[in-house]
């Protein structure tokens, strides 16, 4: 499956926590088998509520995996060069890759999904006029 194709296949919709992580877990199709250990770990030692345990329910390979396949493909491009540094300097830093993991944060992937989506589709009609862009650098902004 392309990333245009993962980007777009489903909408992406969260109005809390719970639901923001549910979303990251299925577009970036982790495997509940490489964290259940770690939370059977956590279990063995101490009481999980229900939040904790949803909070640590995240596959690491799999997020760097798919943050690694868009970087791949959009780090060449200035229009998401830029995005990347303004959102990177909202951790006071300027690595792009900093900034595409602040862009699929709670506060942001709404609007920079939207982008990408208009991007992998066509990406040579893609510009600084593209409305989702337009969209995304006043939220960053």
């Amino acid at each position: 499956m392309t990333l245009y194709e993962r980007l777009s296949g489903k909408p992406i919709i969260y109005d809390n926590n719970k639901s923001y992580r549910q979303c990251l877990r299925e577009l970036f199709e982790m495997n509940q088998t490489n964290y259940q250990e770690k939370i059977n770990e956590i279990r063995s030692r101490e009481e999980l509520d229900e939040e904790t345990e949803d909070e640590i329910s995240y596959d690491d390979s799999a997020a760097e995996k798919f943050m690694d396949e868009i970087y791949e493909q959009t780090k060449d491009n200035a229009l998401f060069k830029n995005v990347y540094k303004i959102a990177a300097s909202k951790f006071l830093s300027e690595e792009e890759s900093i900034g595409l993991v602040v862009l699929f944060s709670y506060d942001f992937m709404l609007s920079f999904i939207p982008c990408l989506v208009d991007y992998f589709k066509s990406p040579d009609s893609f510009n600084s006029e593209n409305n989702n862009y337009i969209v995304l650098l006043k939220k960053i902004s």
